[in-house]
């Protein structure tokens, strides 16, 4: 029985612009309405998505920061994980040896480091940063810096331990590298449009972004009726 979906934001529910896909909007309210809770699970900060979570209308919990930021506003629970001192460390070595960028509002993020994805490769972030103990992701919009045992999916399984939940009983919904834990972990998962994740979804949506969330979307909720 599938009694919640964790999915991605960005380039997942939105379009090559991060603009949020309307009909997919609707299909997650739809899914609310049947009972479903929608876990939304970015690498986002956290007030992004507590305001993406406000106007689609969604009552799961929030995963923020690839994992680094779980919150649940009905069970009174915001945790921080992972090791942010070292994150920096390896942020401040990388920056003092090529120029890189951080994203916007980066001064808000509590457990990583975000880049943005110009002048540098994530391949050649892991090679400067080998020494320290830390993971690199291109989740396609930026390139994060963060704690290795931090992820989507570890954070999935405390809030399904908080919610009470068995991991069979979630869906999980994503299309980047950054999801692939989350993906694995989960009951059911979709990979939207994104074939290397395969290996780790049941099925992968024809389309990609926010086509293929509705694609994803429309999937599960046949599931439930």
């Amino acid at each position: 029985m599938i009694k919640a979906v964790a999915i991605d934001i960005d380039g997942t529910i939105t379009d090559e612009k991060r603009r949020l896909e309307v009909e997919a909007v609707t299909l997650l309210r739809e899914l609310e309405r049947n009972g479903v809770a929608v876990i939304l699970a970015t690498g986002n900060i956290l007030c992004v998505t507590e305001t993406v979570q406000t106007f689609i209308g969604t009552t799961g919990a929030v995963i923020a920061e690839n994992g680094g930021v779980i919150k649940d506003s009905a069970l009174g629970v915001e945790r921080y994980l992972g090791d942010a001192v070292e994150v920096r460390r390896a942020f401040n070595h990388l920056a003092a040896r090529c120029k890189v960028k951080p994203v916007p509002y980066s001064e808000l993020r509590k457990t990583e480091v975000a880049i943005i994805r110009e002048g540098i490769t994530a391949e050649e972030v892991k090679e400067i940063l080998s020494g320290f103990n830390v993971e690199v992701v291109d989740t396609k919009f930026a390139i994060h810096i963060k704690s290795p045992d931090v992820s989507k999916g570890r954070a999935l399984e405390e809030i399904a331990r908080l919610r009470s939940l068995a991991m069979n009983e979630i869906v999980a919904i994503g299309d980047s590298e950054n999801d692939r834990d989350m993906l694995a972990k989960s009951g059911y998962a979709i990979a939207v449009g994104e074939p290397s994740l395969g290996d780790v979804a049941d099925i992968v949506t024809n389309h990609r972004f926010g086509r293929g969330a509705v694609e994803a979307l429309q999937h599960v909720l046949e599931l439930i009726r």
